[in-house]
């Protein structure tokens, strides 16, 4: 094949951009995780914290020693803006930033609970999805899966617990295996510091009702 010149300034070009957008991702990603970091510290006030950077500038995971529980930690993955190949289909799917939190509690729920906003693409795996009752119901503006063991007594304090925050919420959960309570939010940049607010009000809540 002959490469002509208007087809390799293309490619040249083509590169360029590539290459250029790269690093311009890169350095978004970077300040946002690092911001993020920070408003989480602020938040949760912890006495000692842990990060290990993931797939370079993809986001972390943090382990905060929090006074009250075994430990907390966060998992924050960022969309891959370094990447101008990949990030339109993120958006096309309504992928966006996401914070999985841990609060490892010191004293374990009664009963395994689920809230899980109903969407196609939100349908997190639950390893024991036979032994737990369903309903829905519209919770704060928007449509959940309520799924429990016994009863849902879990649902009028977890309400109570995150307030407006829920409106946020993907994905929450109380397991008694591990005596975790979990949080899942996607979230847009402009909302790092509301979902920073709301994670330390949950850990303020948990340790108020004593849950942990």
């Amino acid at each position: 094949m002959r490469i002509t010149g208007p087809l390799f300034g293309a490619l040249v070009g083509t590169s360029l951009v590539l290459v250029g957008a790269f690093h311009v991702g890169q350095k978004r990603n970077l300040r946002l995780a690092t911001r993020f970091s920070r408003l989480l510290e602020d938040h949760l006030k912890p006495k000692d914290q842990e990060y290990t950077w993931l797939g370079g500038v993809m986001g972390f995971t943090g382990e905060y020693q929090v006074a009250g529980f075994k430990k907390v930690m966060v998992v924050y993955r960022l969309l891959p803006r370094q990447s101008i190949l990949w990030l339109p289909f993120h958006y096309l799917t309504g992928d966006r930033d996401k914070v999985q939190v841990l609060f490892y509690l010191k004293k374990g729920p009664s009963q395994e609970f689920h809230l899980v906003r109903r969407g196609f693409f939100n349908q997190p795996k639950i390893y024991n999805l036979p032994q737990l009752e369903v309903e829905e119901r519209d919770l704060r503006g928007g449509r959940f899966r309520i799924l429990y063991e016994r009863d849902l007594g879990p649902l009028e304090g977890v309400e109570g617990l995150l307030g407006e925050g829920l409106s946020l919420v993907h994905h929450l959960a109380m397991t008694t295996e591990n005596g975790v309570f979990y949080l899942e939010i996607p979230f847009t940049p402009s909302q790092q510091e509301k979902v920073a607010v709301l994670i330390g009000a949950v850990a303020s809540g948990l340790l108020k009702i004593g849950a942990v």
